[in-house]
Order: C-alpha cells, then structure tokens, then sequence
C-alpha cells in the first residue's frame, strides 16, 4: 500500500527514526523540565499540602502538554539534528547518496514526518494544549499563587462608541480603582467627563459606585460642574473585566481566542497586540517544524571528526540564537514596535534563509 503512494523502504525507515527520536526528546526533557518545577515549586507544596493525586492529576498531567507545546520545534530541531548526525557517522547517508538518490529525494522522509507533527501540533495548539492549560493554571491559581494577579497601570477600556474609561490601577481582591476618568460623546464632541479618586464595585446592587467624585457636563458651550461623595453608576463591567488575562489566554482555544480578541479591540485594550502574538504562535510554531528540520539535516549531513557531539554542539548554539530571536520579535509584537504577525513570522523567514544557506553547503 505504501509503495503504490511512492514510500519506500528507505523513507519508512527515516520516518520511524525520526518519529521515534522526537517523542524519545520530548519524554527526556519533559521529565527533566518536571523535576525542575517540582524544586521550584516544593516550598509552596510544603506550606499548602495539596494531595498527591491532586498533583500527578490535577497539574502535571496537564504540564506535560503545555511544556511540549512550548518547546515542540527545539525538539524537532535537537531530535533531528541527532538522528542525523547519526545517520551521517555510520556513513549512511554516504550510501544513501551514492546510490542515486537525489539529496531533495532524501529530504522527503524528513518532509512527511515534519507533516505529521505539524497536523498534530496545529489539532493540540488550537484544541487540546489550551484546554490542558486551563487546568494547569487553575492548579497554580488554588496552589502556588497566594493572590490572584492583578492589572494595576493605565487601565484603558472603551465601553461602546460614546464612553471611554481610564483608570490609574485597580486591586482585584477588593474590586476598587483609584483615579478613575470617564469621557462620554456625542456627535464626535465631548459632552461629559467624570473623575472620582476611587471606583468600588457594589457586590449587594452589582453597580459601581464613585467616591469623591467631579462631573463636569459640557452642553451649548456651557460648563455645569457637580461634586459629591458617592454616587453609583452603571458602566456593563464587572470586576472580572479589569482582571489581567496576559497570561490566561494560552487557555483559550482559537475560536475562543478570537472572539476574545474581537472583544478587546472594540474596547480599545493595549493588550490586545499580546493577544494577537498568542494566536499567531499558535501556526508559526508548526510551520516552523520544516525549517529547522532542514536546517538540521544541512546542519549534520556531513560526516564529523568529532562525532556526534559537534553536530550537538553546533546545534544548541543555533537552538539558543532561535530562542532568543523569537523572544525579541514576540517582544517586538506584543509592545506594538511591529505589527503582531510579522513579528511572529519572521524567526521562521530568517531561519528558513539560513537553512537553504545551508543545505546548498551541505555534502551530497
């Protein structure tokens, strides 16, 4: 059956090989990157005592899927880097070669298997991985956290298309503001602006109320200005609202996401260009899969006085120099310098120049 789709042998050799090797990384460094977070996280599993079924779980059983999707294409880099350059040490790839096969024939294996993970990882990343998330930032919200994380500079919101909002900081565990500015329009004018020192969220009439207030009211070119201590209003917000959700929206799925970030937009939040980097991640990290599966095969094709530790050395160097590049563009996207999905994109452009670089330098 698989010879009548053109796989051969050969092809199902290296697929298995590079199959296998991937899940072999990802199982060795999720142990390493578990027992990492137990030694971070022991103090507080000391003080709290959480269960150890409630541990193994309710939060490592979710880690597991969050730290693969973190790091999905260093292992793709690292796995096929070292079956490769194993590969290349025992002269296979010689024979391989000399046989007549073309180097672009000998990519495809790596091709087909780069194929497989990407589906899987565009299903886990957009279904699976932020479903796992939920839970695992549950965990840590009823476990690690003594306090739940609060957005406490320049709070932005645009409540509907004649009401902006401004607050200097707002405290979660009391639901209150301070330095809160209301602006209302009309017609494109400014008819109303509104200052109170501080912003209370009223649990028993579920409204706001103001404290220490100013309005002043701008009508036929005429200023009315009215003071007081308290005064409740209705601004369609609820405490939940102001809460930071930077990092919460790795749980998110993408059409959850998406309408979320419709959300925040129409409500003018500066945080909407982190939540953007999310979702683009989401398909960059994928692709990214069959640029540094080429750039390692390029990499570690050629046959090594030192071994198999050169080619590994080699590519931890170019593993950190990735990490780091997508650290500054995501930076880069998230604070607005460039607009979200090129800041993204442009690791995977870079290293895929870089990878056909090196794959026209590469032995054949």
């Amino acid at each position: 059956m698989l010879e009548k789709l053109g796989i051969s042998i050969l092809d199902r050799y290296i697929i298995k090989k590079y199959l296998l090797t991937f899940f072999y990384s990802v199982m060795l460094f999720t142990l390493i990157a578990i027992f990492i977070d137990i030694s971070e996280k022991m103090d507080d599993f000391i003080k709290r005592k959480p269960p150890l079924s409630v541990l193994i779980f309710d939060y490592y059983i979710y880690f597991i899927p969050y730290f693969m999707g973190l790091f999905s294409s260093v292992f793709i880099f690292l796995s096929t880097l070292f079956f490769n350059s194993k590969l290349a040490q025992n002269t296979e790839i010689i024979a391989i070669l000399n046989s007549g096969l073309s180097y672009g024939r000998f990519l495809r294996p790596y091709m087909i298997g780069a194929s497989i993970l990407f589906i899987t990882f565009i299903i886990l990343n957009t279904r699976l991985i932020p479903i796992c998330d939920h839970y695992r930032l549950k965990f840590e919200d009823d476990w690690i956290h003594d306090i739940r994380v609060t957005q406490s500079n320049n709070i932005y919101n645009m409540l509907n298309d004649s009401n902006i909002i401004h607050m200097e900081s707002f405290n979660y565990s009391d639901s209150s503001g301070f330095n809160f500015n209301l602006e209302g329009f009309a017609n494109g004018k400014l008819v109303e602006r509104t200052f109170a020192n501080r912003l209370l969220w009223n649990r028993s009439k579920q409204c706001w109320t103001l404290e220490t207030y100013t309005r002043r009211l701008f009508v036929n070119d005429r200023e009315q200005i009215l003071k007081g201590l308290k005064m409740d209003t209705v601004l369609y917000l609820k405490p939940d609202e102001f809460f930071v959700k930077t990092k919460y929206v790795s749980s998110m799925t993408n059409p959850e996401l998406n309408a979320y970030i419709r959300k925040e937009t129409d409500k003018g939040s500066p945080q909407v260009n982190k939540y953007k980097v999310e979702l683009y991640k989401r398909t960059a990290i994928p692709v990214a899969f069959f640029v540094l599966t080429i750039l390692a095969v390029a990499v570690s094709s050629g046959k090594s006085r030192g071994g198999v530790g050169v080619h590994l050395g080699v590519g931890l160097i170019i593993t950190f120099t990735y990490l780091l590049v997508i650290q500054v563009f995501n930076t880069m996207g998230n604070t607005g310098v460039l607009p979200p999905w090129i800041a993204v994109w442009i690791p995977s452009i870079v290293f895929f120049a870089i990878a056909l670089f090196m794959l026209k330098r590469s032995p054949k």
